[in-house]
């Protein structure tokens, strides 16, 4: 039987690290389109590679890992979409978002008032 491998205690890093390669794969896409056949084939390579790194990592994951890791994956644009926004809050901003976010974690309610 195939044991699978245990990242107890570095799942956080794992996720994050296949979070950033499937963005990588992702962009590598993107920029794969509307280019001349040579770049075209270089891009193919790279998104390979990134298949390659992914599927790897994945094969030694349990299967309820990979669900769970699956989920993340399909979030990695929204995930980025949201920081894209972040840079241009100011420090406080930031700040309340962040207690925000820390509230919405525990399982408290948020109610937004506009003026």
């Amino acid at each position: 039987m195939n044991k699978k491998e245990s990242f107890a205690d570095n799942t956080y890093s794992l996720a994050k690290g296949m979070h950033h390669i499937n963005l990588a794969k992702m962009y590598f896409e993107d920029v794969r389109f509307g280019t001349t056949s040579e770049i075209k084939m270089v891009f193919n390579q790279y998104i390979q590679k990134c298949d390659w790194i992914m599927n790897n990592l994945k094969h030694r994951l349990s299967e309820e890992n990979r669900k769970n890791l699956q989920i993340e994956l399909d979030d990695s644009i929204s995930f980025e979409a949201i920081n894209d926004k972040l840079v241009r809050l100011d420090s406080n901003q930031r700040l309340l978002l962040e207690s925000i976010i820390d509230s919405l974690i525990k399982g408290e309610e948020i109610k937004v008032v506009e003026n």
